[in-house]
């Protein structure tokens, strides 16, 4: 017993120190954890403040941002606001422009037209009165006198009413005069007198168609028109005086059967 008992102390001196010296290190590694765990926090507190500064930076440019793109929204809208008006503006623009230009060609035809009928001295399918009545006095005056007939004729009958139809009327008897074509200048001046009593020239017809009487041997005739412009105008016509001779002209031929046939 004596010697276990030095063998116990023995032995049981051995696990203290072992277990002393063991809990020093365990210690020391918490010791050492604890550092490092505080090493850790430290590290993941800067972590979280930096996240948290970023987060905080993202979150003012995002509404930065926001406030721009809807300032943006809103210069796009007016952009497209402005646009919307320039692009009606140009429409408006282009519309009246082809109006323009409609009229304008219209005029040209127009133009091209009365070149081409004065150049061709023939009117055209739409010839004004104005422009029947220059074609046909330039006919006239060119002693185109077929030609002036027809222009004369198609004022009359297409523009009885124009300020101009009586003197195309008296003008086809002068054409016919001019011709010879006795028969026909005396129907064109007894129409004259028939749709235009009251022209100015309507005596003059008379007087005329009396001539083409006379040359055609019909005193009678001739002498019944000179009376028209005696009884009916009078002292307004001026040709009254030659009217008065040519009848006591033709009333004395009225005996010789070589000037007068009836």
């Amino acid at each position: 017993m004596k010697t276990l008992l030095p063998l116990l102390a023995l032995t049981s001196g051995c696990f203290w120190v072992t277990t002393k010296s063991e809990g020093e290190t365990l210690r020391k590694d918490v010791k050492g954890l604890d550092a490092r765990l505080v090493t850790k926090e430290k590290a993941l507190d800067e972590n979280i403040q930096q996240l948290q500064k970023v987060l905080d930076d993202s979150s003012k440019l995002l509404k930065r941002n926001s406030a721009d793109l809807g300032a943006d929204v809103d210069q796009l809208r007016a952009d497209v606001r402005t646009a919307n008006g320039l692009v009606t503006a140009v429409n408006n623009g282009v519309n009246e422009l082809k109006a323009s230009l409609a009229k304008s060609e219209a005029r040209i035809d127009a133009l091209e037209q009365r070149l081409a009928q004065i150049e061709s001295g023939k009117p055209t399918a739409n010839s004004s009165p104005d422009d029947l009545w220059k074609l046909g006095s330039t006919a006239f005056e060119a002693a185109r006198y077929n030609d002036a007939i027809e222009i004369f004729k198609r004022l009359t009958s297409s523009f009885p009413t124009h300020e101009r139809a009586d003197d195309a009327a008296y003008f086809r008897g002068q054409s016919y005069t001019n011709l010879k074509d006795w028969e026909k200048a005396i129907g064109a001046y007894q129409s004259l007198v028939d749709k235009y009593p009251d022209s100015s020239l309507a005596d003059d017809g008379l007087y005329f168609a009396s001539l083409a009487a006379q040359n055609l041997k019909n005193c009678t005739e001739a002498r019944a028109y000179l009376g028209v412009v005696k009884t009916k105008y009078g002292g307004k016509s001026n040709v009254l005086k030659q009217a008065s001779d040519l009848d006591a002209a033709i009333k004395k031929d009225q005996k010789n059967k070589a000037k007068c046939s009836s």
